[in-house]
């Protein structure tokens, strides 16, 4: 409806200026053809005048002139006012030009012998009359403008009421063809839009014109069925990406329980060895008390070996929630290393930290956290055979998680455990966060600790980096969230 209304405003505002310009220009062509006729008959009556005026004038009979020139302007069928007059500073009154005084110079030189710039209601024409071989006079011929007004009149109300037919036909038109022809399609056409927005495709719209609305209907109808097929199309593909899915999940899990039946055995097998070959020892009754002892104590040393492993694996598939609290992480770092600050010294390792003096309240579960800080300075300790340093740091970092590969950086905290010790090979870093993985000797570590560390960081929010080079050292960044990111 409203594109309807601006159509007919439209209309309307050109039309209107259309009539304002044939009624100016009717107006100007009625002045004009006013002012040729004032001249033509001006031209006319002067030259019949011409020879009546000389003899008046060798007379000196000017005074009757005047009266006769007043009885033709009182003739019923002439509708003007003659006049006889003289251009002199001392003429009589009665033959002084009605025009002003400042424009006697043009009208006597410059002969312009029409004016009506200064009088709405006449115009007046003087033209020359030669009343003796030394003297000039002029006749003044004044046209009243009434009839020229009522004219204007005419055709002002002529152009008021073209335009106000124009308006009450365009309202109909916007009425009766407007809402029929172009408002009630265009609402359909909305109607449709809005469907397939929500996502109704069905439906198909049919109008019964045949204009452009018509055929827009029929590309929304064509590209309705062509979402539908695409649609249609995306879910067999979904469909079919989600059995693959599961499938790769499948084999995943299966890839995890191969790889942790294989770290079980490989665990398992040595202390299940030896209690075996202990407990064979013991039943076959060759041993005495001190070696049963013995045997007894190195069982249940294998014993609780192996419930450590089993402990790790359980900490590993099932990890309990973090309890959180906002904990300064630089107090956290402190304390991990005078927790391990004697196993340090007594493999020659000097633990160090350099912290920035702005706190990095963290909100963490610190026991946790402690666990993470312990395993990877417990790996950066083991790593340094003949000794070194590893160096601690907290402080603020602005980073993208790995998971988002595009976005504005966010603040994060990073804590990091830098080593001097040999390293890691660039083939192990993908790897070094996967379940029994482990470059250590056999028996020396089970492969779980990186995995744990990995998962307790990541339901605090935040990730491991890693950064190693061989016979260089390694550097652990812890990365945690901060303010509104935790």
């Amino acid at each position: 409806m409203r594109l309807t209304l601006k159509l007919v405003l439209a209309f309307i505002l050109a039309n209107a200026t259309l009539a304002g310009v044939y009624g100016y220009l009717s107006v100007r062509r009625e002045v004009d053809r006013f002012r040729k006729q004032a001249e033509v008959k001006a031209q006319e009556l002067s030259l019949a005048l011409e020879t009546p005026l000389i003899d008046a004038w060798r007379k000196g009979d000017l005074r009757g002139m005047r009266e006769w020139l007043a009885r033709i302007h009182d003739a019923p069928q002439e509708s003007l006012h003659i006049r006889l007059v003289l251009f002199d500073d001392d003429a009589d009154p009665d033959f002084r030009p009605a025009a002003p005084v400042w424009q006697w110079t043009a009208i006597f030189i410059q002969e312009h012998d029409l004016l009506d710039d200064d009088e709405p209601d006449c115009l007046y024409v003087y033209r020359r009359a030669a009343l003796s071989s030394d003297r000039k006079g002029w006749l003044e011929f004044t046209f009243p403008k009434t009839a020229l007004k009522a004219e204007e009149r005419e055709i002002v109300q002529r152009a008021a009421l073209l335009v106000g037919g124009m308006l009450l036909i365009s309202g109909l038109l916007a009425v009766l063809l407007g809402l029929r022809l172009i408002g009630r399609p265009l609402e359909q056409l909305m109607a449709k839009a809005r469907r397939i927005g929500e996502g109704d495709l069905g439906g198909p719209l049919r109008l019964r014109s045949r204009d452009e609305l018509a055929e827009l209907a029929e590309d929304l109808n064509a590209l309705c069925a062509k979402l539908a097929d695409s649609q249609d199309k995306l879910r067999q593909e979904a469909a079919a990406r989600i059995v693959a899915l599961e499938q790769l999940r499948h084999a995943d899990r299966l890839k995890t329980v191969g790889r942790l039946a294989s770290g079980i055995a490989h665990e398992l097998g040595t202390p299940l060895n030896v209690v075996a070959g202990r407990a064979g020892l013991i039943a076959s009754g060759k041993l005495d008390s001190h070696e049963i002892a013995q045997s007894a104590a190195a069982i249940k040393a294998e014993a609780d070996k192996m419930t450590a492993i089993i402990r790790q694996l359980l900490d590993f598939a099932r990890a309990s929630a973090p309890r959180k609290a906002p904990t300064d992480l630089r107090t956290v770092v402190r304390q991990t290393i005078d927790m391990l600050d004697s196993i340090a010294r007594k493999q020659k390792v000097e633990l160090l930290i350099a912290a920035d003096a702005e706190e990095a309240v963290a909100q963490i579960d610190t026991g946790q956290i402690q666990q993470v800080l312990t395993n990877l300075a417990m790996n950066a300790i083991q790593a340094m055979p003949d000794g070194g340093q590893v160096r601690f740091s907290v402080g603020h970092r602005a980073a993208r998680p790995p998971a988002e590969g595009t976005g504005s950086p966010a603040a994060f905290y990073a804590v990091e455990v830098r080593d001097q010790g040999v390293g890691i090979p660039e083939e192990h870093l993908q790897q070094l966060f996967e379940p029994f993985f482990t470059t250590k000797e056999i028996g020396a570590g089970t492969g779980l600790g990186l995995s744990i560390a990995y998962g307790i960081v990541q339901e605090h929010g935040g990730w491991i980096d890693v950064a190693s080079r061989v016979g260089e050292g390694s550097c652990f960044t812890v990365y945690l969230p901060q303010g509104a990111n935790a």
